[in-house]
Order: C-alpha cells, then structure tokens, then sequence
C-alpha cells in the first residue's frame, strides 16, 4: 500500500501510534497540555470554593422542551477543535476597556493592533486571527464569550474531563461517543474519527472512534499489507471477549484501508514543505484541519471528526506562544473551509472550538497568565447565528477570573440537534437559552 513520506506531510505535533480503535476504560483522561515548569502544581491558585467542584451540574429533573422532531439529514458533519491547555480568552477577544490595559500592563494587546468588526461590538479579535475575519463579517462565525461551566474548576483533568463527558461526571463515556451509541446502524471506519487524541469524546458503550496520531504512523510497516494482516483474523463465535477484541482488530484494518487513498488525496493536494513555502501546513491545527477536510470530502461516511492541539497552558512568556498558537489555529480554520467551500459542502459541516478553562484576568510574574474560568469558543458554519454572543466583562469577576456567562451544554444541545441526535437521551436535558443554529 502507499504511504505517506514524511518529507511530504507533517505528522500531528502530539506523536506518532501505530492505528488503532480507542478502547479506554473511560477514567481520566491524560492532562490536555501538561504543567510548565512554571506551573507545579496546576490548581495551586484554586480557591475552596473551585476546589471541590468535581461534581456534575446537571439538574436532576429533565427539561420538558423536546427535541426538535424535524428529520435531520444524515450526512451532516460535526468538527470539534480542541485548544488543550487553557487558551487565554481575554486576549483572543480583547474586551475595548481602559482596566483591560490596567490589568495586563504587559501582556495587554494594542487596540490598534486588534482585528475590529461592527460583529464584535466592544471587542477585537487577536491579530494572529485576521484570516478568520471574512468568516465573522461573511456570516459564518459565532463568537461565544465567557462560556465556562457555573462552578469552575482549574485542574486540566477535572475541566477536560467535563467537556468529554459534557459535565455528566456520573457517565463514564464521552457524549459523541453516547451519540454514536444511539445510532441505527454502526458508522463506517472512518465515520468518528479523533486526530491528535486518546478520542474520549467518541468512546462509547458499544462504539467508538478511530484515533490517528499521527498522519504517517496510520499505516502498515513496509511489507506487511491488508491481505496478509486479514489472513491472521478466522471468526471466532464461541469466545466472547475473543471476538470483540478481534472486531475491534478487524475494524482498525478497514481504517486503515479507508485512510490509504486519502492519505495519497493529501499528498497530492499539499505541496512539500520547504523554506519559502508559506503554504503547507506546519502546525497541529493546520496539519489536523487539513486531515479532517479531506476526511469529509473523501466521500466515507464521515460524521464527526475531533482535532487536538495543545501549547495553550501559558504560564509564561505568553505573548509570542499565544501569537503562534493562534496564527496556526487561524490559518488552519481558513484552510478548512476553502476545501469545504470548492467540494459544495459547507451546507453539511458545523465546526466548534472549545478549551478546558480559561486565564485568570491579571497576568502574572513571568509574562503569562494562570488557571481560570471562562472562556470564548468559536463555532462556524453557514447555518449558524453569526456574531458575537456574551462578552468579556471585566467588571464582575469570579475570584479573580472571567466569570461563566454562558453554559458548554448550549453547544452540546446544538451540535446533537445538528447531527440530529436525541438531546435528552445524551445529556439529560436540553440547554437552550443560546440559540446559534439558523
């Protein structure tokens, strides 16, 4: 079969594992980005109050609003970008205050220097994020500010671990993946695909994703093909767990078959990397943004697909690091579309960021920023409330932090009624005080 060379495509940033199912037990998951030097202990600033918020939020009576009864087509595709670490909301949407300036004397950004649009009213975009404003005044970006769970915690495990299992701390599985559970029939190879992750969204009862670490690694070693691997695999009926083990086996061999030619679409597609080119991928976001594109054109059955990058835990030098981060998320997400765009299926792809927490308001000694509450999530897609939802508000913090204004389970609800999933069976009920599907 054709591999991929590395000296013509990056692999994703997070390492390289030979192909594989996820198959987790479903218990913590491992740190999102993991503590800087700087950053010992990474709930050292957590107050008591925070610190025993490990428990879910859900209420335990469920909504009486139902979930829309309307027959959702069954090709649309969900997107779930992950920025792990933490990523610093108040400068990727810097609120336009005086005591934005006062709070960060150094790490603010210069107000000439934000991206500005009559969508943003009160904010600016990080500079880093200009490609991302014909999207905004385009009508295919929402903007969700101070979006956090009520009782936050700092702690990577605890926050990441809400956001995989939407805030249901009494399941064990990840919402994507009880989604796939309620499916009719079992999703192709590639139909939940986790890049740059363990893939605990997608880790259900009864299914679960693929997980691709890494572009050239999802692949057989030279001289070992599909036949002679499928040669090894004579059913077994009579030994239960014998069987799973080899359907899971089994279902890893039809990834990777599937991924073959997409890999070589890619190939094809991306030019080699080399000094003076400014236009391959180089970065996670950008090398996991054009994997998940040409998974969603390639035409096999691909329904959901989660990116995975980290860096975002800025404890220091925050400044040129969150540029960076950002530029590569930005230039990614552009990329993503153009492809979506020339395919003529915009009108089936919904893509949503999110991060554990946001960082705290003051910076601190070391030219960067702690462990906070809110944050901001982009959602994009051409049927979507555009604009900006929320604020930064800098006037009524949360012991010291961005306080939630909006609950994640607003966009749990919306992208389970986007991929036309039963909300209540999922969550437990309905979030629906932020509409963003058109």
């Amino acid at each position: 079969m054709n591999m991929i060379s590395r000296r013509r495509f990056l692999t994703l940033s997070s390492g390289l594992v030979v192909a594989g199912c996820t198959n987790s037990s479903g218990g913590a998951p491992s740190d999102g980005a993991p503590t800087t030097a700087a950053d010992p202990n990474p709930a050292s600033t957590t107050t008591a109050a925070t610190t025993n918020a490990t428990t879910t939020t859900m209420p335990s009576a469920v909504t009486t609003i139902a979930t829309p009864s309307g027959l959702v087509p069954d090709d649309r595709v969900l997107v779930m970008v992950e920025l792990a670490g933490g990523n610093d909301a108040i400068n990727t949407l810097a609120p336009l205050v005086e005591s934005y300036r006062s709070l960060r004397p150094t790490l603010a950004l210069a107000e000439s220097d934000l991206i500005t649009s009559a969508m943003l009213p009160g904010h600016g975009l990080h500079p880093s994020l200009a490609p991302l404003l014909p999207s905004l005044e385009g009508g295919r970006l929402a903007v969700l500010a101070g979006i956090g769970f009520s009782n936050p915690n700092r702690s990577h495990f605890v926050s990441t671990d809400r956001w995989m299992r939407a805030d249901r701390m009494d399941q064990q599985f990840g919402w994507l993946g009880r989604w796939l559970d309620q499916l009719p029939d079992d999703p192709s190879a590639l139909g939940a695909t986790a890049l740059g992750s363990n893939g605990q969204m997608l880790l259900g009862t009864a299914r679960y994703g693929t997980v691709i670490d890494g572009v050239d690694s999802f692949a057989y070693p030279a001289g070992i093909g599909n036949a002679s691997i499928r040669a090894l695999t004579e059913p077994i009926a009579d030994e239960p767990l014998l069987a799973a083990a080899q359907r899971a086996f089994l279902a890893s061999i039809g990834a990777i078959e599937e991924f073959d030619p997409i890999a070589d679409a890619l190939r094809a597609r991306l030019p080699e990397p080399g000094a003076d080119d400014v236009t391959a991928p180089r970065g996670t976001f950008s090398t996991g943004l054009a994997v998940a594109a040409q998974l969603i054109i390639s035409d096999v059955g691909t329904r959901v697909v989660t990116v995975t990058g980290g860096g975002f835990d800025t404890h220091s030098e925050q400044l040129g690091t969150h540029a960076d981060l950002l530029a590569d998320l930005a230039v990614g997400l552009d990329a993503f579309w153009q492809v979506i765009d020339e395919a003529g299926m915009s009108d089936r792809v919904l893509l949503v960021t999110h991060s554990e927490f946001g960082r705290r308001v003051v910076e601190n000694a070391s030219g960067g920023c702690d462990h906070g509450a809110g944050g901001v999530t982009f959602v994009m897609g051409d049927n979507i409330q555009p604009g900006l939802h929320g604020t930064i508000d800098l006037t009524d913090l949360l012991d010291g932090d961005l306080r939630p204004a909006i609950d994640p389970g607003n966009v749990f609800t919306t992208c389970l009624d986007w991929l036309g999933g039963d909300v209540e069976a999922v969550l437990g009920q309905r979030s629906d005080d932020l509409r963003l599907l058109a």
